[in-house]
């Protein structure tokens, strides 16, 4: 069978010639896909990561429901924001040289019981950030909601 008559009777196939201007040296060619490759490879170990989160929240949640609902505040955050290192940045003001490591999906045991959040590693600390912000009452008795933060930088 041709290759014209395979094409036709294949939908889903479609082979077509490279462009004239299209001349690259095997040496390009070979450049382009390890630079797609690891493309590629970040993009499946972010999703790693993010599956490895979302599995620690409905495991170590003492609801399903309430873990569920913060990763979704979680993620939603770290969307809009552009990703951890900004999230990172806004809530722990970054110190002069330093790079964040890693984040980790976590809860933090208080006297009022767990609280989700994320866990920040970076080059010169570690910090935890509540995922969404938790009720307090001021000395006045006024109601206040603000994230749960540990860090030993407090100049935030």
């Amino acid at each position: 069978m041709s290759s014209d008559n395979y094409n036709n009777n294949n939908p889903y196939l479609r082979l077509t010639p490279l462009p004239a201007s299209g001349n690259r040296s095997w040496g390009e060619i070979c450049e382009m896909l390890n630079r797609c490759g690891k493309r590629f490879e970040d993009a499946t170990r972010k999703a790693e990561c993010l599956a490895d989160n979302v599995w620690h929240h409905l495991r170590i949640s003492p609801r399903l429901s309430d873990a569920a609902m913060a990763k979704i505040a979680q993620g939603t955050k770290v969307f809009t924001e552009g990703g951890y290192e900004k999230v990172f940045q806004q809530e722990f003001h970054k110190l002069a040289g330093e790079k964040l490591l890693k984040a980790y999906a976590c809860y933090i045991s208080t006297s009022n019981g767990p609280v989700i959040g994320t866990l920040y590693i970076s080059t010169q600390r570690m910090a935890f950030c509540s995922d969404y912000p938790l009720s307090h009452y001021s000395s006045s008795g006024q109601q206040e909601w603000v994230y749960f933060k540990v860090s030993p930088d407090y100049n935030y």
